[in-house]
């Protein structure tokens, strides 16, 4: 997620950002009112009636040369015949510019909208949820001969990233001991063509869309692309469940994904016993991402952001709190670190 502080809409910004693409101005004001931001801020716009989203992240929070390198992979892969999404290139030609602006340097993309609706939208039975397995499955398949994997950062990269979080904003000592025990852990897994390569890193049914006449999926947003065990984005798959399905039919759905990947691409035993490390991975690297975003100090605040405030900070408090009952539970145990995340 971006700093607070960038969460506000700019329709001017986007505006201005527009005039790089070709669009249809009638219906500009009509489409930019459906904007989000999260990690990007993304505003719709049209062009010739086909959907579009305009994407936009100030320059200080990405560098131009990642999300030149994300089009370049989404580009390979839709040659191979994967649906990711359409890149849509500007008037010059480039699919990826640093755009200067009275608010500040942006770093602008765009890309075309996907048939259907996102898993999290739509009527997800067991079938859909295995397809949504298996079109992981396919995914990980192509990424395995990607020619531009190499070009994104390791999980290394991605652990000194947590840590240099935790330690600009004085995480507790025992998330230090935690962060410790999962580079301990990781360190002895080993590393092979077919378990580490290129992942996702955010395919959670927001970002997986299914268009039921069709019967096909897509996937949007890889921007959080980066080299590490393919169960990284197996587990929060799997995680990402509870969002499509109802507690009664969990375990069903976690079988029906992993039937599907399975039928996509190799899981082993081994594989799947990684899987509770790869979780405390994404939890503590999400945790370290929530104190920067909430080190923002933003006058005036309004409800909203006052409400997303506390549900973020609650977030951070529920982590430390589970690691700090799972320490206390290994101290008295005499053990090892096992975590319950």
């Amino acid at each position: 997620m971006l700093k607070l502080k960038y969460l506000f809409e700019n329709f001017q910004l986007a505006k201005c950002c527009l005039q790089h693409w070709d669009h249809d101005e009638d219906t500009v004001d009509e489409m930019l009112r459906r904007f989000r931001i999260s990690s990007n801020a993304v505003y719709p716009f049209k062009q010739e009636g086909r959907l579009c989203f305009l994407r936009l992240a100030p320059a200080e929070e990405k560098s131009v040369e990642e999300v030149i390198g994300e089009v370049e992979v989404i580009l390979w892969l839709r040659s191979q015949g994967f649906p990711a999404m359409e890149p849509v290139p500007m008037k010059n030609g480039k699919y990826v510019d640093i755009i200067e602006s009275q608010w500040g340097r942006y770093i602008a993309s765009c890309f075309y909208g996907v048939p259907g609706v996102s898993l999290e939208k739509c009527d997800a039975d067991m079938q859909v949820i295995a397809g949504y397995g298996e079109c992981l499955g396919k995914l990980h398949r192509a990424l395995k001969s990607c020619p531009l994997a190499r070009r994104r950062n390791n999980h290394l990269a991605l652990l000194e990233t947590i840590r240099f979080y935790l330690e600009t904003y004085s995480a507790p000592v025992y998330i230090f001991n935690e962060l410790e025990a999962i580079c301990n852990q990781l360190a002895m897994l080993p590393i092979t063509d077919n378990n580490y390569g290129l992942v996702h890193y955010d395919f959670e049914p927001d970002n997986v869309f299914f268009d039921a006449e069709s019967n096909r999926f897509s996937v949007i947003d890889f921007d959080d692309m980066i080299q590490c065990w393919y169960m990284l984005d197996v587990v929060r798959a799997l995680d990402a469940l509870v969002d499509i399905t109802d507690e009664a039919h969990l375990v069903d759905a976690e079988t029906a994904f992993l039937t599907g990947y399975r039928s996509a691409s190799t899981l082993t035993e081994e594989d799947e016993q990684t899987l509770p490390l790869m979780r405390r991975l994404v939890r503590i690297h999400e945790y370290g991402g929530l104190l920067r975003c909430l080190s923002d100090n933003i006058e005036a605040e309004p409800d909203w952001l006052i409400k997303l405030r506390k549900k973020l900070t609650d977030r951070v408090r529920s982590y430390e709190s589970r690691v700090a009952a799972d320490r206390n539970s290994a101290l008295s145990r005499g053990g090892a670190h096992e975590s319950i995340l």
